[in-house]
C-alpha cells in the first residue's frame, strides 16, 4: 500500500494529477446532490490523552436534505438499529428531540431557550462532512491542510489556527471561549472512499475533546424528504416536554441521610462514605466530558486548602467512564482531591437523572445540608463557600 503527504496542492485519482481543490469539489458536488442517506453512525469520544474511546456506540440513520431548515439544510431520525427498535431522537429543522428510555421522556427543543449564540443540533454525517468541506474550500481563515492517499481512499487533515475554536452546526461557528483554558486549534479529518468518491469517517479534535463519526451501509436517495416525521418516532407512552419548561425540584435529599457507597479509586482501593474522616464533606457527582463539570476543577482544587482541618472533597464519575479515562482525566486536569469511579446506582441513589454536575453538602453525620446544581465560575464558588463555612462553624 502507497501512501503521500502533501500540502493542500496536489492529490493522485485515476493515475492522474488533479488539483486537490478540484478534487475536493467534486467530492463536495457529490455531496450537496444527496437528499436523503440511512446509514449505520458509529459514534466515538474521547478524552484527550484517552488511548480507548470512552464510548463507541452505533446508530441507525435517516439523513434528509431540508432547504426550508436555514440552520443546518438537514433533518434526520435515529434509532438503535437497522431494525428501529428503539428511537433515540432526532431533528426536523424546527425543533430537536432527545429520548430517554430510563425516565420513559421525550424532551423537545424548540431553541427558544438559547444555551449558544447558535442552534446547537448535532449534524447528521453527509451534512456534517459537506460543511466542512465547504469550509475548507471557501474560508480566508488561517488553514494548515494535507492529503494523504492510500489505495482505497483519500484522507484530508484540516487544521484551523484561529483565536476561537470552530464547530459545525451547518455552518461554521466560532465557538466563545470557556471559563476553563483551551488551546483555539481546532482539527478535522476525514476519510474519503475512492470507489464512492464520498467520505466515509470524520474526526473533530479539540483541545478538550475528541469525537469521530464512521458510516457503514449508506443508502443514498432512497428516502423521500417529505416524509420526515419527528413526532410520529416518538414511543407513545412517553412523556413528552419540552426542554427548559420543566422547573428543577428542590432535592428530597435535602436534611436526609446520604446514600452510602464504596468504590473504587483509581488505583483500584474501595473508599466507602464512612471511611471519610472530614468533619464536612462536599461530593461533587460529576461527568467526564461535561465542560461546567471541567471548568469547577480549579475551585474544587482550592478547598482542601482553604479547609484543611475539616474538609473532604470527593468526585465521583456518573458519566461510566473508564479507570483509564479518570486516570488521565485527573493527571491533564492537576486533580487534587480524591476522585472515585461511580456505577450506575450512584446517581439513582442521588437523584440527578444522569445531570451534572451536582454538588451535595453532608455534615458530620453524613446528612445532606445543601444540594447545589451546575456550576458558574465564580457565582457558584461564593454559594458553596458560604455553605462550607456555616457546617464547619
Amino acid at each position: 500500500m502507497r501512501s503521500m503527504f502533501i500540502i493542500l496542492s496536489l492529490c493522485w485519482l485515476s493515475n492522474a494529477i488533479l488539483p486537490a481543490q478540484e478534487y475536493l469539489r467534486t467530492v463536495l458536488e457529490r455531496l450537496e446532490r444527496i437528499q436523503s442517506a440511512s446509514y449505520t453512525n458509529l459514534k466515538e469520544a474521547w478524552e484527550p490523552g484517552d488511548t480507548e474511546p470512552v464510548y463507541a456506540i452505533p446508530f441507525y440513520v435517516e439523513e434528509y436534505r431540508n432547504p426550508n431548515d436555514t440552520v443546518i439544510g438537514s433533518g434526520y431520525l435515529s434509532w438503535d438499529s437497522a431494525e428501529k427498535r428503539r428511537f433515540e431522537g432526532g431533528y426536523d429543522g424546527t425543533v430537536s428531540a432527545s429520548v430517554s428510555h430510563e425516565k420513559k421522556s421525550v424532551v423537545i427543543d424548540d431553541f427558544s431557550i438559547p444555551r449558544a449564540p447558535f442552534r446547537l443540533v448535532s449534524p447528521p454525517f453527509f451534512n456534517y462532512a459537506e460543511s466542512i468541506i465547504r469550509y475548507l474550500l471557501e474560508t480566508a481563515d488561517s488553514l494548515t491542510t494535507e492529503v494523504k492517499e492510500t489505495e482505497e481512499s483519500y484522507y484530508v487533515r484540516m487544521t484551523i489556527h484561529e483565536e476561537n475554536q470552530i464547530e459545525f452546526f451547518g455552518k461554521p461557528c466560532r465557538v466563545p471561549t470557556p471559563p476553563f483554558y483551551v488551546e483555539p486549534t481546532s482539527i478535522y479529518e476525514l476519510w474519503i472512499d475512492k470507489s464512492t468518491g464520498l467520505p466515509y469517517k470524520v474526526r473533530r479534535e479539540m483541545s478538550h475533546s475528541i469525537s469521530a463519526q464512521t458510516v457503514s451501509d449508506a443508502r443514498l436517495n432512497g428516502l423521500d424528504p417529505a416524509t420526515l416525521d419527528l413526532r410520529a418516532c416518538f414511543p407513545a407512552d412517553y412523556e413528552v416536554r419540552m426542554y427548559g419548561r420543566k422547573k428543577r425540584p428542590v432535592s428530597a435529599l435535602e436534611g436526609e441521610k446520604a446514600p452510602d457507597w464504596q468504590l473504587a479509586d483509581t488505583t483500584g482501593r474501595l473508599v466507602s462514605l464512612a471511611d471519610l474522616r472530614g468533619k464536612v464533606v462536599l461530593l461533587n457527582l460529576t461527568g467526564i466530558g461535561c465542560g461546567p463539570c471541567h471548568a469547577a476543577i480549579p475551585f474544587l482544587n482550592t478547598l482542601k486548602e482553604r479547609f484543611p482541618d475539616g474538609l473532604d472533597v470527593v468526585a465521583i464519575d456518573t458519566w461510566g467512564r473508564k479507570q483509564s479515562s479518570i486516570r488521565n482525566y485527573i493527571r491533564r486536569n492537576g486533580v487534587r482531591y480524591l476522585f472515585l469511579e461511580g456505577t450506575p446506582d450512584i446517581a439513582r441513589n442521588y437523584q440527578t437523572g444522569g445531570a451534572a454536575p451536582y454538588f451535595f453538602l453532608l455534615d458530620e453525620n453524613r446528612v445532606v445540608r445543601k444540594v447545589f446544581f451546575g456550576y458558574k465560575t465564580g457565582e457558584s464558588d461564593e454559594e458553596i463557600t458560604r455553605a462550607i463555612e456555616v457546617a464547619l462553624r
